[in-house]
């Protein structure tokens, strides 16, 4: 007989309006799937004007826990994993959303019942964060096109891969390239982009591969600069997106750094972990090394 107090106990943080998947009883489902060889515990954030972070951390504060797991998108994972980032307290997810960038970057998988099977199982690995003006994020932030993406995604009526395509198509032949000035390392870059990303991870989500060479341990940020091309260019450029071949195109220019800062000429749409905010003209970019032990699949 399995003895409880020889469990580990995990907090799974649950926004229950992530994505588009079927609506299911996801704390029961949770509690099946652990089938005995896990105690749950949850914490829900119900809406946007609840401070989730800051819900986490008085938790794990009052109580000790094996791990906290994120169950939701790209938006939920960044704000529980900024709970417990240096903690040492590993940190799951269970993918809900309608990207998953981090998740799929770390080959958690997309089933459920096999993500939970991670957090039972799994190896803890150590990765990187970084910030933006002091805001965090794990997987990817930029400036440009898919900001402006962002915000108009941000505030439509409804969410998904479909509604998100049908935005980039609508405002691809509209949107004009800007110039920016980039300070990397102490090196000066003056240049006209169409997008620039900072990416820690490989992907936006969706196995959208912008940044496809991004080691999320190595202690340095991946600059991806999309310069102004003809947009007969444009299927080519998305197949590269995908097909993980976004480096080898001629109109990308990449490089890694650890201390990046972008100037731009007016405040404006950034993005972060697939969430859009208005930021001044100066964006100031740092990576730190080794701060969140995720949990990813042993193979």
């Amino acid at each position: 007989m399995i003895n409880n107090e020889q469990l580990k106990k995990n907090l799974f943080v649950i926004n229950p309006n992530a994505g588009v998947k079927a609506r299911i009883n996801i704390a029961e489902s949770i509690n099946k799937w652990l089938d005995g060889k896990a105690l749950a515990e949850f914490l829900y954030w119900e809406n946007a004007s609840f401070d989730i972070s800051k819900a986490v951390t008085e938790k794990i504060k009052k109580e000790n826990f094996d791990a906290v797991v994120a169950v939701g998108g790209d938006g939920t994972v960044n704000n529980v994993a900024k709970a417990i980032i240096n903690t040492n307290i590993p940190f799951g997810i269970l993918p809900m959303g309608s990207g998953n960038g981090l998740a799929r970057h770390l080959k958690i998988p997309m089933n459920l019942q096999k993500a939970i099977n991670v957090i039972i199982d799994g190896n803890a690995k150590l990765i990187d964060y970084c910030t933006i003006n002091n805001v965090q994020f794990f997987c990817t932030s930029g400036v440009g096109f898919d900001a402006h993406i962002g915000q108009l995604f941000a505030n439509s009526k409804t969410r998904g891969f479909k509604t998100y395509t049908k935005i980039v198509s609508s405002e691809f032949k509209k949107y004009k390239a800007e110039k920016y000035k980039i300070i990397a390392d102490g090196k000066e870059i003056n240049t006209e982009a169409f997008l620039i990303t900072i990416a820690n991870a490989n992907q936006y989500g969706n196995n959208a591969f912008i940044s496809p060479l991004s080691n999320i341990s190595d202690g340095l940020m991946d600059v991806v600069i999309l310069k102004p091309f003809n947009l007969i260019y444009s299927p080519l450029i998305v197949s590269r997106l995908f097909l993980k071949k976004m480096h080898n195109s001629k109109f990308v220019q990449t490089f890694k750094a650890k201390n990046i800062i972008i100037y731009r000429n007016e405040q404006k749409p950034i993005h972060f972990d697939g969430e859009p905010y208005i930021m001044g003209k100066e964006l100031i970019f740092k990576i730190f090394r080794n701060s969140l032990k995720a949990i990813i699949p042993k193979k």
